[in-house]
């Protein structure tokens, strides 16, 4: 189980050139959350992931860890590289065998005590015997999303970001995937998942988010947060 945590992101910005994509806007992850983030084809939401995995450095953003006071992302910036993981739309496999795939995530985690028996106990977790051998470059669309969540189970992240993980799976390669993240979000993993389907996962979601004009709009929680940082905005103007 991985300790309670929250991490607040406020005032986050970023544009590319004269193109504004984010405007002063917040969002808040705690352990146990699974918050699904909607919106059109530009609004953000990638750019808005990347931002929270410590990839994308923001135009700007202050972040806060449980109770401490603000910090600017650069300098928390190694913290959510180490603690945050995020899994794109198609899974990147290295070539050689769904094994290796899976084994080279442990390799990366220090704090696995028997390697050999955790990556063994993972694929099984993510129903992969039989094809340990296999080319990863020959696995089906729903296979390769399971190989990377099993590497990022390996890598224990207290955040998982997900950017449209069930689209083009059939129903049962998305109910396989729909229980491994409800696994996740119930050890105390915090997921944040962009879809344009929210739907799928009307069951596993804590809160929805709706990205428009730049800015997080809430749905039902996390709203407090909004209206603080709207409070802010209009002190500003004064």
């Amino acid at each position: 189980m991985i300790e309670n945590f929250r991490i607040g992101f406020r005032e986050i910005s970023k544009s590319f050139g004269s193109n504004q994509v984010l405007e002063q806007t917040a969002i808040s992850i705690a352990s146990h959350d699974c918050i699904v983030i909607t919106g059109n084809n530009g609004a953000g939401k990638t750019t808005l992931l990347r931002i929270i995995a410590g990839l994308e450095k923001p135009g700007h953003c202050e972040i806060s860890l449980d109770d401490a006071s603000p910090e600017p992302w650069r300098r928390l910036r190694k913290r959510l590289l180490k603690s945050v993981m995020y899994l794109h739309q198609q899974p990147y496999m290295f070539a050689g065998s769904l094994l290796r795939n899976i084994e080279y995530a442990a390799r990366l985690n220090p704090a696995l005590a028997d390697r050999e028996s955790s990556v063994q106990k993972a694929v099984s977790w993510a129903g992969l015997e039989g094809l340990e051998s296999q080319s990863a470059a020959s696995l089906s669309g729903g296979q390769k999303q399971r190989v990377a969540l099993t590497r990022a189970r390996l890598c224990h992240p207290q955040v998982l970001l997900l950017d449209e993980p069930t689209a083009n799976l059939d129903s049962e390669s998305r109910e396989r995937t729909l229980q491994m993240l409800r696994e996740f979000r119930d050890s105390g993993t915090a997921i944040v998942i962009v879809t344009h389907d929210p739907g799928v996962f009307s069951d596993l979601a804590t809160s929805k988010l709706h990205l428009q004009d730049h800015r997080i709009q809430a749905d039902d929680i996390g709203a407090a947060d909004v209206v603080e940082l709207d409070s802010v905005r209009q002190s500003k103007k004064r």
